[in-house]
C-alpha cells in the first residue's frame, strides 16, 4: 500500500473502532437503567424491587456476558437467580450469574441445555416476581428450545439450509419462531404472570421487536403461512418433520405464536438501548474529527452483498468525478446488514464478500478506501471482522497469483484477503448492532 492507502486504511480503522465502542453493552446497560433505592426508572417507567418476592436475569445472545455484568453492578445480590448465555469464545465468569456458551449460528447441544435450564427456572416464577431479559444479536441461535416434535438435529440443519438459500434475517426467524418453545412470544408466555422488563441490543435492520433474536419477549406478526410461503419462495428441503409441521400450523393444526393482543404482554416491557444508528452516529462525529465531511445514507441495508458492494463503487467514483454527495474529502456511512447467496464451499462473510466485490469494481481507482465489518467482530464463519478493499486490492492480489473473481465466485474472500493482508481482525468485541460499511475519499 501506498502512503495515501495507509493513512486512509489508518483512519476507517479508528473510525470503526470507536464507532464499536459507543456500542458497548454494559454501558448501554448502565445508560438504560437507573436506580435510585429499590426503584428502577427505565424510559419514565418505574419498577420498585421491594414489591418483587424475587428478581431473576436472564442473558443471551452475544452481548450477554457484558450486559449480565452491567446488571450484576445495579442490582447486586438482589439477584436471585440467574443464567447467562453466549457464543463459544465470548463467555468470562459472573459475580452471581453462571455463563453458558453455546453454538453460533448453527445451534447445538449446550443450547438446547441452557434453554431448558432457563426453562426451569420461568417454571418458579409467580405474579410478584420480576424477570430481566437481556437480549443481544445470535440469541435466536444460543436460546434454543425446539417444540418437542421438533428435533435439535432438525434445527440445525434447518437454521443451516435457510442461510445458505440467501433468505432474510426476518425470514430465517419467521421459521426459526414456529419451530420453538422460547421463540416469537415464547419466553412472554412462559413468564407471565410475573412481570418482565427486556432490554435489548438490536442486530436487525429498523431494530423490529419480533425479529431481534427472533422476539422471545414481543408478539409475533408471522404466521405458520408465511413460513410455508418462505420455503416454497427459496426452493429449499427441510427435514420432515420441519415440513409437516409447518403445513400443520399452516391448516390451522397446531397453536399459533402469541399475537400482539395476548394479555401476556400487558406485563411484559420491551427496550431497545442500543442499535446500529447509535454505532453510525458514533462514526459521524469520528469522521468530523479526523478532518472528512461525513454523510449517513442509512442504517437499513439489505440485500445481496456483492450487489449493494456495486452501488458503493459507484459512490466512490461519484466522489472522485464530480465531488457529490458530499464534499471531499469524504466519508460516506452507512448501516445494515446484508446476505451471502452461498453456492461454492469457499471461507468467508457478508463484509469481505462485500469488499471483494467493491475492489474489483474500483480497480486502478486512487485515494479511496472501503472498509466493512461485523460490529461484533465475526464476519461469517471467520476470525475476521471484515475487510479493506482500494483500487489497489486486485492489483496487490494479481502479484501474488490471486484471480479476485474466481475467488468471489466460489465465495471465497477470507482466503483471498488473509492473503493480501486485507483481513480486518478485532477478535470478540462483546457487542452486535449489525454490519458498519466506511467510504472514504480524498
Amino acid at each position: 500500500m501506498n502512503s495515501s492507502s495507509e493513512t486512509l486504511k489508518s483512519d476507517s480503522t479508528r473510525i470503526i473502532t470507536e464507532a464499536i465502542k459507543s456500542v458497548e453493552p454494559g454501558q448501554a446497560v448502565t445508560r438504560a437503567i437507573e436506580r435510585t433505592g429499590e426503584i428502577l426508572s427505565i424510559e419514565g417507567r418505574t419498577y420498585d424491587l421491594d414489591s418483587h418476592d424475587n428478581i431473576y436475569v436472564i442473558a443471551f445472545g452475544k452481548a450477554a456476558v457484558s450486559m449480565a455484568e452491567a446488571i450484576e453492578t445495579i442490582l447486586g445480590n438482589r439477584i436471585s437467580e440467574g443464567i447467562a448465555i453466549t457464543k463459544y469464545g465470548y463467555g468470562s465468569n459472573l459475580n452471581f450469574i453462571p455463563v453458558f456458551e453455546a453454538g453460533h449460528p448453527v445451534p447445538d447441544q449446550n443450547g438446547l441445555s441452557a434453554a431448558r435450564k432457563v426453562r426451569s427456572i420461568l417454571a418458579k416464577v409467580g405474579e410478584r416476581d420480576l424477570v430481566i431479559y437481556l437480549i443481544s444479536g445470535g440469541g435466536s441461535a444460543l436460546l434454543t428450545l425446539p417444540h418437542e416434535r421438533i428435533s435439535l438435529e432438525d434445527m440445525m440443519i434447518t437454521t443451516e439450509t435457510i442461510l445458505r438459500a440467501g433468505a432474510t434475517i426476518s425470514e430465517l426467524n419467521a421459521i426459526r419462531k414456529h419451530l420453538s418453545a422460547i421463540k416469537g412470544g415464547g419466553l412472554a408466555r412462559m413468564t407471565y404472570p410475573a412481570q418482565s422488563i427486556s432490554l435489548i441490543l438490536s442486530d436487525v435492520v429498523g431494530d423490529p421487536l419480533d425479529v431481534i433474536a427472533s422476539g422471545p419477549t414481543a408478539p409475533d406478526n408471522s404466521t405458520f403461512g408465511q413460513c410455508k410461503e418462505i420455503i416454497k419462495r427459496y426452493n429449499i428441503q427441510l427435514p420432515l418433520a420441519v415440513q409437516k409441521f409447518i403445513e400443520e400450523g399452516a391448516d390451522g393444526l397446531i397453536r399459533e405464536t402469541p399475537k400482539p393482543e395476548d394479555m401476556i404482554f400487558e406485563r411484559c416491557h420491551n427496550y431497545i438501548i442500543a442499535n446500529n444508528r447509535l454505532a453510525i452516529s458514533r462514526a459521524e462525529d469520528v469522521a468530523v474529527d479526523l478532518g472528512y465531511n461525513p454523510i449517513v445514507l442509512t442504517s437499513t441495508i439489505t440485500g445481496e452483498a456483492r450487489e449493494i458492494a456495486r452501488v458503493f463503487a459507484a459512490i466512490a467514483r461519484e466522489e472522485q468525478q464530480v465531488n457529490r454527495p458530499v464534499t471531499l474529502p469524504a466519508c460516506i456511512i452507512a448501516g445494515g446488514e446484508t446476505t451471502v447467496t452461498v453456492s461454492e464451499n469457499g471461507k468467508g462473510g457478508r463484509c469481505q464478500e462485500f469488499a471483494l466485490s467493491f475492489s474489483m469494481e474500483c480497480t486502478g481507482m486512487n485515494n479511496i478506501m472501503m472498509l466493512c465489518a461485523g460490529t461484533d467482530g465475526t464476519d461469517g464463519p471467520t476470525d475476521a471482522a471484515g475487510a479493506f478493499a482500494d483500487g489497489q486490492t486486485t492489483e496487490r492480489g494479481n502479484k501474488i497469483g490471486l484471480n479476485a473473481g474466481k475467488y468471489l465466485t466460489e465465495n471465497n474472500s477470507y482466503h483471498y484477503f488473509k492473503q493480501t493482508g486485507d483481513l480486518l481482525i478485532t477478535g470478540p468485541t462483546g457487542t452486535n448492532v449489525m454490519d458498519i460499511y466506511l467510504l472514504l475519499v480524498k
